[in-house]
């Protein structure tokens, strides 16, 4: 087996002058789309295409046709083609049913297994203190070629994992295949975490914990992420702490389970409790005005998407009964739950008079 190549730390940004945001998604991708390019030639496609230098989304369907070119030669040498970008978008979709990122990942690897052996295999290992994440390709050979899609395809669902979770994903290590590389530096600024090339197959190890963070994404935001994945992390698309807070309590409302505190959110988000108080003042808002409008907005999605009791919805958002979630309610909109109900789902239906309501 090759000596495995270690680096200790990610490289600093690259210092080329970007244009804008989709600037910077250039900059960073451009030595990865050198060596995508490179092995392109090497197998003796000459082609020239070049990444649009300001629209990400157009430079995300070049980086994409690039590596389905490189899948298409690889897939000439073997029995199976890969995913098709429709299985991968109903896998994303999958995902982000999931409560958190260890349901997610599970959901991930069952949907693989049902395209046996398109998909590769996915598994989960759980250790005291870290988890793994590992990424199987099942190809019969390994090649340059192949090792470039595969660790792509590695990146793809690191994006994917922190995506859902609205925040950084915290790598300890990623493993990039067995091959020995010595041009691992694009994949340093790619993954921003220490890189092992030559050892065990593709995988990122982050910490245990890490598999607790709530999806907290929604159906309406997957178009928007998806146009540009796998490179929508380097978009304009940041969330600011307030975003953030109110994504993570939006996502414990619709679990119905309690809702964190200020200390748990700080803590969560990796920041002392004073500067998360303080971050929020110069945004404007404060932890109760952000809980407060996620309950009301959670109970106005509640409503409006489903017919479940008012009582039920009371529960899962934590009031003690029906009758003191519609006075609240009522001071929110001027109207009782039924009868917001029944005029945003275009009902006739009145508000009745049942418990239940």
């Amino acid at each position: 087996m090759n000596r495995p190549t270690r680096t200790a730390s990610p490289a600093a940004p690259m210092s080329t002058a970007p244009t804008g945001n989709s600037g910077r998604a250039s900059d960073i991708f451009a030595p990865l789309v050198a060596l995508l390019a490179a092995e392109l030639r090497r197998g003796g496609d000459t082609r020239e295409r070049h990444p649009p230098p300001t629209n990400l989304v157009q430079f995300t369907a070049w980086y994409l046709a690039t590596v389905q070119r490189l899948e298409q030669r690889l897939g000439e040498a073997q029995s199976h083609g890969p995913m098709s970008r429709r299985e991968v978008e109903l896998q994303c979709r999958l995902a982000l049913s999931a409560s958190n990122l260890e349901e997610a990942i599970q959901l991930c690897a069952e949907f693989a297994a049902l395209l046996h052996p398109r998909a590769g295999r996915i598994g989960l290992e759980l250790h005291p203190e870290h988890a793994t994440f590992r990424l199987d390709s099942l190809r019969p050979q390994v090649s340059s070629a192949s090792s470039l899609v595969d660790i792509t395809g590695l990146f793809a669902y690191f994006q994917l994992l922190q995506w859902l979770a609205g925040r950084t994903l915290p790598l300890q290590r990623v493993r990039i295949g067995p091959l020995r590389r010595e041009d691992v530096l694009p994949f340093l600024r790619l993954f921003k975490a220490p890189v092992l090339a030559g050892g065990e197959g593709y995988a990122l190890d982050f910490p245990r914990a890490a598999l607790a963070m709530p999806v907290v994404r929604t159906p309406a935001e997957f178009p928007a992420f998806f146009a540009c994945f796998p490179c929508e992390v380097f978009g304009p698309r940041g969330r600011g702490l307030a975003e953030q807070v109110s994504a993570l309590l939006a996502a414990a409302l619709r679990q119905g389970v309690p809702l964190p505190g200020q200390a748990r959110l700080a803590e969560d988000l990796g920041l002392s409790l004073s500067t998360f108080r303080q971050r929020l003042r110069a945004a404007g808002t404060g932890y109760r005005q952000l809980r407060a409008e996620a309950v009301r907005a959670t109970a106005c999605d509640a409503l409006r998407e489903s017919d479940r009791p008012v009582v039920d919805i009371a529960q899962q958002l934590g009031f003690a009964d029906a009758a003191t979630f519609r006075r609240a309610f009522l001071r929110w909109e001027g109207e009782t739950p039924g009868a917001w109900r029944a005029r945003h789902r275009g009902s006739d239906t009145a508000d009745p008079p049942h418990p239940r309501e």
